[in-house]
């Protein structure tokens, strides 16, 4: 009995982690990415302060920032927005598949 019960909350230890998740208010979110490059797993996203976006130099675009969110309009006329995420004082994007990377 004991092992299942481990076992139960390792299975559930990654939703834990995940409640954990407060989305960025946009000022915070606008002073931490307005005019800066931001590291995501090797990627570098580029948000000028002007607006402008790049992703490592190109895929260019428009950025805004909200609460909890950036939306890219790019240039090429797609677009996406990723949910940006604080999990204690480590920031996290998450982009509309569901996948997280640290953003940094």
């Amino acid at each position: 009995m004991r092992r299942i019960i481990i076992c139960a909350a390792m299975l559930l230890m990654p939703h834990v982690a995940l409640a954990a998740d407060t989305p960025v208010p946009a000022a915070e979110l606008k002073a931490l990415v307005a005019g800066k490059t931001i590291n995501s797993s090797g990627a570098k996203l580029r948000y000028g302060a002007d607006g402008r976006y790049s992703y490592n130099g190109g895929s260019p675009g428009k950025y805004t920032v909200s609460a909890g969110k950036i939306c890219v309009k790019f240039d090429a006329g797609n677009s996406r927005c990723d949910r940006i995420v604080k999990s204690g004082k480590k920031y996290f994007l998450i982009n509309s598949g569901g996948k997280r990377f640290p953003f940094n």
